[in-house]
């Protein structure tokens, strides 16, 4: 026996109730330092107990972001009196430390270049997995947490008031409450997250001061350098990938290669970096990169040579 403490099945919704209870305690400005150490003392005692305040707590910082965003105040004062019961009913679902999620080895999914992935989940929860992605997922009674380690990812996210649906990114949270819909991309070390229905919470985790909420037809952008910002979002354009098509809208051709060449094996160069600089826009076939590379070649005055397997894009002789 290590002496650790298992809460029997029966006695979870005590534990709920409980950590309910230390929540309301440990937010409140009569908080004492016996209070503190009589939480550690509770919290201690089993890994229920931490999973279920852990759980709680997650769910109630979305709630609170919520409220008290400006952009949608009016919406959350409507789902108020349901966000609080959600946080008084929030089980073992998300857990700050990932204590499930190491414990169990999550169902991994990838796709090669070309191939786009359907997952229909455990919990009624869907995800169109694009090109040359990878994604982890681990769903049970407690939790129900994804992680992007490359790529992008459409998640429509069942309604599970005990469960909010946790996507990791690059050292980020995104969090939905919900019923969302959202995308969520890793590429080029930088994070992308647009909300296309509900409102989604980005955040580090451990630092409840960094997040954000993007409600739909917005998107939070973490760059490289780390710096993080919310945006409007073309959602249309943003999520043309769903429907085999490639937008690029004064981007740069070293971008749009970038995109094309995940769609097709037919890899596309450039004979010169600089030419990486030009900008191009325009609606293409993903995967059809000859075309692409014809049209491109038309639009910016250059021309197009096969390059073994692959297309050179090149200056035109004596441009």
């Amino acid at each position: 026996m290590d002496g650790t403490v298992v809460t029997p099945p029966h006695d979870q919704d005590a534990v709920r109730r409980e950590a309910a209870n230390w929540l309301a305690r440990l937010r409140s400005e009569t908080r004492t330092a016996v209070d503190e150490a009589q939480f550690k003392t509770w919290v201690s005692a089993s890994e229920e107990r931490r999973a279920t305040f852990d759980a709680l707590t997650a769910t109630w910082e979305l709630a609170g972001a919520l409220r008290h965003d400006p952009e949608i105040a009016a919406q959350a004062r409507r789902r108020r009196r349901r966000l609080a019961r959600r946080a008084v009913l929030a089980g073992a679902g998300v857990s700050a430390v990932g204590l499930g999620w190491l414990a169990f080895a999550p169902t991994v999914y990838a796709t090669g270049v070309g191939e786009t992935r359907t997952l229909n989940l455990d919990d009624g929860s869907s995800v169109l997995l694009d090109a040359d992605s990878r994604l982890s997922v681990r769903i049970d009674q407690r939790q129900r947490r994804a992680g992007l380690d490359k790529g992008r990812a459409f998640f429509r996210a069942t309604h599970d008031p005990a469960r909010p649906f946790v996507v990791s990114a690059e050292g980020q949270e995104i969090i939905g409450d919900g019923g969302d819909a959202f995308g969520v991309s890793v590429l080029s070390s930088s994070v992308s997250v647009l909300s296309v229905e509900g409102h989604v919470l980005v955040m580090t985790p451990g630092q409840p001061s960094s997040r954000i909420i993007a409600s739909a037809g917005q998107k939070v952008v973490m760059a490289e350098h780390g710096s993080i910002h919310r945006e409007a979002a073309d959602v249309q354009s943003a999520m043309a990938w769903r429907f085999g098509q490639a937008v690029f809208d004064d981007q740069t051709l070293d971008e749009a290669l970038a995109e094309m060449n995940r769609y097709s094996r037919r890899r596309i160069a450039l004979s010169d970096a600089s030419l990486g600089r030009l900008r191009i826009s325009g609606v293409y076939k993903a995967g059809d990169n000859e075309a692409f590379s014809r049209s491109v070649a038309t639009l910016l005055d250059l021309e197009v040579q096969a390059n073994g397997g692959g297309l050179l894009i090149r200056p035109r002789d004596g441009a």
